[in-house]
């Protein structure tokens, strides 16, 4: 029995990872059970899928992202019914707050084998400094509650060992999965209308939660410098979140809603990167950003910001673009000369989908059942 622990099902990279790695998991003959909390919000909810998947789900009413002193007690008594009725040899935790309790619960019980995926790091910019130190103080002990930890990029690795966040033995690099065949759309700018977007602009896409830590206001500022630099732009912005509001009158305010669209949630990425000339990543903190390694199937060049496991998946000059975070006067520039450049664009692109194959979801489902072996649950193992 193999028992995954999640925050939240929402539409986000390191759920849709959580999900294809069960049902593989269930369909080599595992017995897997997915538990989550209840929570979803405006990125929409992968809760439909997980249930469709061939394994069991198990939702955790008290277990909800932000700290809940009382709620995540009761959380934590769920979590410890749960691996009591279900007696699993193995638990997976993923993302900060299951991967607190999870561990927490699975070491009380003597779990033969715990393992977590942080699927990034909130160790800068999404706290006050005090509740980062407090965050990174935690991670270390609970780094000792775990036999193996799974880092999606070296980079990523890297940071949690600078901080002292376990071992060099305990971490696996193992990229977030991606569905390459999926991505690879024959670009056509004949869909552009079907999302309402202009034919001819040269057109930057944004896939992304709307949330301060993604950066996207940073392109929203990038996309005034743009005006007199590149004439015939446009933006699609693709993603929800509590950042929308904010992202509205400020483009209303810099009279930037004829060169800005905001699709929403997008539930065919596929088809709107197959209508771009180029994706942008201006995130400030980012695990790995697996929207950029879909962008790389789909052969676009990547304009991406230089953190995380993102400096690893751009090849600066090959397959995209690096700029610094929190650069929107930077942002612009790369966008501005790829846009001039479009045999350099095109050169970028086609490096890209090259080394997507790098990152595909067979790499990542053989490199689990690899490290899951070396814990004793092989494949189709009871």
């Amino acid at each position: 029995m193999i028992v995954h622990l999640i925050t939240r099902l929402v539409h986000g990279g390191a759920q849709l990872n959580t999900i294809l790695t069960a049902e593989h998991q269930a369909r080599q003959g595992q017995a897997v059970v997915l538990a989550a909390g209840p929570e979803t919000g405006p990125e929409g909810s992968l809760w439909d899928m997980a249930r469709a998947a061939p394994f069991r789900t198990v939702p955790l009413r008290h277990l909800v992202r932000d700290p809940h002193p009382f709620r995540d007690l009761l959380a934590l008594a769920e979590i410890v019914a749960l691996l009591r009725r279900t007696r699993p040899r193995l638990v997976h935790t993923h993302t900060s707050k299951a991967g607190l309790l999870g561990r927490v619960a699975a070491r009380l019980l003597g779990v033969p084998a715990i393992v977590h995926t942080p699927h990034g790091h909130v160790f800068h910019s999404y706290f006050s400094r005090w509740k980062t130190a407090a965050f990174v103080q935690m991670e270390r002990l609970l780094a000792r509650m775990s036999h193996r930890l799974i880092a999606l990029t070296e980079s990523e690795r890297d940071e949690h060992l600078a901080l002292g966040v376990g071992s060099d033995r305990q971490f696996h690099v193992i990229p977030s999965g991606v569905d390459i065949q999926r991505y690879a759309v024959a670009h056509s700018r004949a869909r552009r209308a079907e999302l309402g977007l202009p034919q001819q602009a040269f057109l930057v896409g944004c896939v992304a939660r709307l949330v301060p830590v993604k950066g996207v206001l940073d392109l929203m500022r990038a996309a005034q410098e743009l005006v007199p630099m590149v004439p015939d732009f446009h933006m699609a912005i693709a993603g929800e979140g509590p950042q929308r509001g904010e992202i509205e009158r400020f483009l209303g305010e810099q009279d930037l809603r004829s060169r800005v669209t905001l699709l929403g949630e997008c539930h065919d990425v596929p088809t709107l990167l197959s209508t771009l000339d180029v994706l942008a990543v201006p995130s400030h903190n980012e695990g790995m950003g697996r929207v950029a390694v879909e962008g790389m199937a789909a052969g676009l060049p990547i304009v991406a910001t230089r953190v995380g496991g993102l400096q690893d998946l751009v090849q600066n000059g090959q397959t995209g673009l690096l700029v610094p975070p929190h650069d929107p006067p930077a942002l612009a520039g790369a966008l501005a000369r790829l846009r001039n450049d479009p045999q350099e664009a095109r050169r970028m692109g086609q490096q890209a989908a090259q080394r997507a194959s790098l990152f595909s979801l067979e790499h990542m489902l053989e490199s689990l059942d690899r490290l899951y072996a070396g814990l004793g649950v092989a494949p189709g193992s009871p």
